[in-house]
Order: C-alpha cells, then structure tokens, then sequence
C-alpha cells in the first residue's frame, strides 16, 4: 500500500463542509477507479489540514478529489490546496499491510538537515520488540516546509492511548528515543505545548474501501 500526504488549510467552521463533499467524492465510483483505499483527513492546530491518502497502486494521483476552493486554502508557499505533496523520507512496515488499520498522526517541526537523523534513530528503534509489543503495524516519516509528520498505523482504534502506555511502561529504549528526538524535532507551537498529546492531529473524515 503506498501513501501520499498532502496539506492545506481550513477554518474550523469549514471542517463539516469539507468532511461533508469528501463524503460525496468518495461515495462515487471516482475513488475505487483510482485505486484509492483509505482516505483520511486530519486537523491540527491553527487549522492545518493533512490528506493522507493510501492507494494500491504507486502512480495513484493523491490530488483527486471534490473541488475545496472555497473551503480550502494552500499551505506555506502553495497557492493551490492540496498541490504540495509531502516527502517521505522513512518507511517502515515489518509486514504485510493489515486489511484495516488506526492511523496516529504527529505533527511537529523539523530542519530538513535533520531528517537523517530521525530516519536513523526509528531505524535503529524499529528493529527493537518495542514497536510490535506497542502494536505499532506501520511507521511513516513525511515532511513538507518545515512540518514534520509522524503516520504510526496500529492494530487498535485507539493510538493516542498506546503511546501514552507507552510512557506510563517507561521502556528504557522508548524513553531513550524520546530522549534523542527531542532535540532534534520542534514542537509545532511551542508557546500552547504542554505534552506529548498536544502534537496528535485529530482525524475528523476516514473512507476505507469495501
């Protein structure tokens, strides 16, 4: 399965709206054409919009989709919503892609010079029992001016709580990450960051095909 993030922006009065014509989108027959398999959106702090998109097919164009103009603005220096396409620049999935499974999203923010230095410590992380003892199924690093985006998949619906048991279990290796990310990656608003949660995007639209 091959995943596209795009971003944008919205007001939070827009966000039903937007939830609303993807709703419509999706339930045509546009999305199985184009081998999309999930989509889901999510909002985080000022508003910011994340598309992920997950397809069957590595040419999947991730800008299909309803017309968002006038709910959705581009990010950054992108004048068009939803045209930028975030890179990704780690990957790791220990086994076959699971029929369904709970996106997390973490977004934070990262100098691009530091993305091999975050790439190597979930490297060396993920080779460790922590991950699959978390339930960790699928984990994906995106970036895109400057935002970092952290997709963990897991196995239950509930990813937030995972990784908060995480903390509470104090696993040496896990607290020794957390350790050596965070002076690498910032938090997204420093001046309202007051834990870990606070950088979880929230998801407000998921559809999964039959």
């Amino acid at each position: 399965m091959h995943t596209t993030v795009t971003v944008a922006t919205m007001t939070a009065e827009a966000r039903e709206q937007v939830a609303a014509e993807f709703a419509d989108f999706d339930a045509a027959d546009t999305p199985a054409e184009s081998k999309t398999v999930r989509r889901q959106l999510f909002h985080y702090h000022d508003e910011l919009l994340i598309q992920v998109v997950d397809s069957d097919a590595p040419a999947h164009d991730e800008h299909t989709g309803p017309d968002l103009a006038a709910y959705v603005s581009g990010y950054g220096d992108a004048a068009a919503p939803f045209r930028p396409v975030a890179q990704r620049y780690y990957h790791w999935l220990p086994g076959p892609v699971q029929p369904s499974m709970y996106s997390t999203l973490v977004v934070n923010r990262l100098s691009p010079a530091r993305r091999p230095q975050v790439a190597d410590l979930f490297a060396e992380f993920d080779t460790t029992d922590v991950p699959h003892r978390m339930g960790t199924r699928r984990r994906q690093l995106f970036a895109y001016e400057g935002v970092y985006f952290h997709l963990q998949d897991f196995e239950t619906p509930d990813g937030g709580a995972v990784i908060a048991q995480a903390w509470k279990q104090a696993d040496p290796r896990f607290i020794q990450i957390c350790d050596d990310l965070d002076p690498l990656i910032e938090k997204y608003d420093a001046a309202t960051w007051r834990k870990p949660a606070d950088a979880v995007a929230h998801r407000f639209y998921h559809w999964e095909k039959a």
